[in-house]
């Protein structure tokens, strides 16, 4: 009996039944030797007439021949004919994606209606992409506006500090000891999500930190929802930087040295709740201006805060072209880049109802590092418990072929204090300071020596940082840095474990760290 078969990949089955057919079949019994040649007749004429089991006319029929499995990578080419005279062979292609076969009705559709059945293709909605972290992206982000990045960071740091004191007093009459150190930490281990949801113009954004010097607790350090409307125009909500500072503003990934300098962490804010907006009205002028629950506020509890919102803003312009992000001139730009702006910040910090200070109220530190709200901080058995902040910054910054300079002064009052235990003997408490660092790429790109120096005056005195260091950055990015620094500390009042500042402290810090980021 003749039989014509197609030879795909699922047709294994098929293909073994219909040749027990042929070696079965026409003048053969079924208990035939396959090397047995049939006797050939004279073929018969045909009659209508003939029973139902006359055989067809015996013809020679060579054996089969195997077919090999065709591997998928060699399907789309063509199987020669004349490997077997009896097989038809088609060319077999890969299809790019996943065939299925559904029916339209399933109570009329069955296996022997091909008519009622139609082809479904499974297309690929999101892809797998590197770009500045790990991303998952729609291939069309308007039909499927969802969008993924995953970038980690972490600094690993040796910090060495040699005192020249054991201990200090602050204005309140409060001896503390100053402390030694020699231990590794981890500054900053940060795990950050970002991208966009339902609409490819709403973001956003969360950054885990987990700190050695935080208990070793994993906070949402930043959390925050946008919607970019223009260029002029990008609406926040969530927690964020508050912009009172440019130095705050860049970020601790592209800082000049292992982190900020004295002045900048004695008069910064930091993190709030609020609302906010980021744009560029016009082109080289950038503005972010924000509503937040207060100056410093990070990781607080409702109760810890007052009912008095904070308002900051920074305006920066840059008229020599784009100046880039961070400090150091990686970039190496040939022509001269600048940027010049301002910050200010005002919040009201008042107590609870019955005059305990709040812990918003507890960043504020006068110039030899007390604590403004301690009792006796300005009078003998007084204690500060309100006050207004108000903080302005201008700041300067220059690239040109690897130099760099950078450099903000701060303004501080505060004022409108309120007290218990009697009155002190000043009205309004004003200090200032500032910083400057400059670098230098002795190999472009790569190797980079910078200088800085730092203070803060007041009226409880002054203070001064004196600091230099070495960047080496092995990728020509900001994402795998080692840094070395030593600083030079002459009664400092800053409080933060970020660069590792501890009131009081007078003598060498330094510092060794490596910085490696998925950026």
């Amino acid at each position: 009996m003749p039989c014509g078969v197609k030879v795909v990949r699922q047709g294994g089955l098929a293909l073994w039944l219909c040749t027990l057919l042929i070696l079965g079949g026409g003048n053969r019994g079924w208990g035939q030797e396959p090397d047995e040649t049939p006797v050939e007749a004279a073929p018969q004429p045909y009659s209508p007439n003939a029973p139902f089991h006359t055989p067809l006319p015996p013809q020679s029929i060579p054996a089969p021949q195997p077919i090999d499995h065709v591997p998928v990578e060699q399907e789309s080419q063509s199987v020669s004919e004349s490997s077997s005279p009896i097989f038809d062979v088609i060319e077999i292609k890969p299809k790019p994606v996943e065939e299925s076969v559904v029916c339209d009705d399933k109570d009329e559709c069955s296996d022997k209606d091909e008519s009622k059945k139609k082809t479904k293709w499974f297309e690929p909605r999101f892809y797998l992409d590197y770009d500045g972290g790990f991303v998952i992206r729609p291939f069309d982000k308007e039909k499927d506006p969802y969008e993924l990045k995953v970038r980690l960071r972490m600094q690993f740091r040796y910090v060495g500090f040699s005192r020249d004191i054991r201990t200090w007093t602050d204005n309140a009459g409060v001896t503390r000891p100053v402390d030694p150190r020699s231990d590794f930490e981890i500054e900053r281990g940060r795990l950050e999500f970002a991208g966009f949801f339902l609409d490819p113009k709403l973001h956003y954004y969360i950054n885990i930190d987990a700190d050695t010097d935080d208990n070793h607790d994993a906070k949402f350090h930043d959390f925050w929802i946008n919607y970019v409307f223009s260029d002029a125009f990008d609406l926040y909500i969530g927690k964020a930087f508050v912009p009172g500072s440019r130095d705050w503003l860049n970020g601790s990934t592209r800082t000049h040295l292992a982190d900020r300098s004295m002045a900048t962490t004695f008069f910064r804010p930091d993190r709030s709740l609020g609302v906010w907006a980021i744009g560029e009205p016009l082109e080289g002028l950038h503005y972010r201006a924000m509503i937040g629950n207060g100056f410093d506020t990070t990781d607080f509890e409702p109760e810890d805060i007052d009912n008095r919102f904070m308002y900051s803003g920074s305006v920066w312009w840059e008229p020599l072209g784009d100046f880039g992000k961070g400090y150091a001139d990686l970039e190496y730009h040939d022509s001269l880049v600048v940027q010049v702006g301002n910050s200010f910040t005002f919040a009201a910090q008042k107590p609870f109802d019955d005059g305990t200070p709040r812990r918003e109220q507890f960043y504020a530190q006068l110039s030899d590092g007390t604590r403004l709200v301690d009792p006796g901080a300005l009078a003998p058995g007084v204690t500060v418990n309100a006050f207004d902040t108000f903080l302005y910054a201008i700041d300067l910054a220059a690239k040109y072929r690897g130099w760099s300079i950078n450099g903000e002064y701060f303004f501080r009052w505060l004022n409108d204090f309120g007290t218990v235990g009697g009155p002190i003997p000043h009205s309004q408490l004003y200090d200032h300071g500032f910083y400057v660092d400059c670098g230098v790429m002795l190999i472009e790109k790569k190797l980079e020596v910078v200088g800085r120096i730092s203070t803060v005056n007041g009226l409880l005195g002054d203070a001064w940082e004196y600091a230099a260091g070495v960047n080496w950055y092995v990728n020509g990015k900001h994402s795998n840095k080692l840094t070395a620094d030593i600083s030079f500390l002459d009664g400092n009042p800053s409080s933060n474990s970020g660069p590792n500042y501890v009131p009081g402290q007078d003598g060498i810090l330094f510092r060794v760290q490596w910085q490696i980021a998925a950026y």
